[in-house]
């Protein structure tokens, strides 16, 4: 797993073995620059290779463990990587569900993200806004998005600039699009639930933190727990199952509620394949004059 995969699952997708902070390097975040004068550009290369620590504490929920420890602690965390690094994985600490959220745990880590890369942007003569969104096919129920900035007036002269930074999810299109004149919509949107729940449940993750002190163990309950309230999945026994029968429990749920929705949204299935993009979280950056 590269560096900046592992910057995005290990903030976003548990925010859970506390006290293991990040470790992060520049890594490859790729920024699409319209031309050398494009002041977008400049703003997005600045958040491909400009670095920062952000120090943020986790809210584990519910009361701790009588028997804890740390029970009084808020169990803070710092994480240093590329602006670009921990726009993504804060974006992704929001993926939702028809906007309702998996976890609110790592709200203080977007928050502080955000205020950070707030600060980087900031210029005198130049006004300055920038989208991250993730979403594993166009138009998903499920999808993750950030906005810093207000949104520029219709009549402002707009300059903008792309990032692409690698996502939990594996990179499936060449899965989706083999699928879908076979399998149709269903096998389309086994392949794209497959890669999410994966990404956002590692199983070797969930094991280690499912058997970890807490908060660990705690955090993860309720995250499964929730995404199958999300997905309709039923009741999941957390503690009985492991990671592989809960992933597919829930992935075949998943799979399930992307269907219905890829055939009400797509002429075929292989319209549906072709605007897969699991593995990346775009981050669009704008531009003008106040």
């Amino acid at each position: 797993m590269n560096r900046a995969v592992s910057t995005v699952v290990d903030v976003t997708v548990f925010l859970l073995l506390v006290g293991a902070a990040a470790a992060l390097l520049s890594s490859n975040v790729a920024v699409d620059r319209p031309s050398t004068t494009n002041p977008a550009a400049q703003q997005a290369e600045l958040l491909g290779t400009s670095t920062a620590s952000v120090s943020y504490a986790l809210d584990p929920p519910g009361e701790p463990p009588e028997w804890t420890a740390n029970a009084t602690t808020r169990h803070r965390q710092t994480t240093h990587g590329t602006l670009a690094e921990l726009l993504a994985a804060a974006t992704m600490s929001g993926v939702a569900i028809d906007d309702r959220r998996l976890s609110t745990v790592g709200s203080e880590f977007e928050r502080t993200v955000a205020n950070s890369t707030r600060e980087r942007l900031a210029q005198r003569d130049r006004l300055t806004a920038v989208r991250v969104h993730w979403e594993p096919y166009r138009g998903a129920p499920i999808d993750a998005e950030m906005r810093l900035g207000r949104r520029p007036p219709p009549s402002a002269d707009v300059r903008a600039a792309t990032l692409s930074v690698p996502s939990p999810m594996a990179d499936v299109r060449g899965d989706a699009k083999r699928a879908a004149p076979t399998r149709g919509y269903a096998g389309v949107a086994s392949v794209v639930a497959g890669a999410v729940i994966e990404g956002l449940f590692p199983p070797e993750r969930s094991r280690l933190a499912r058997s970890g002190d807490y908060p660990a163990g705690r955090l993860m309950t309720t995250r499964y727990r929730r995404m199958a309230t999300l997905t309709d999945a039923g009741d999941l026994r957390v503690s009985a199952e492991n990671p592989e029968e809960l992933n597919g429990r829930l992935r075949r749920a998943l799979a399930a509620k992307l269907a219905q929705d890829m055939r009400t949204r797509f002429e075929d299935p292989t319209a549906a394949a072709e605007t897969v993009r699991t593995g990346t979280v775009r981050i669009t950056v704008r531009t003008w004059e106040p």
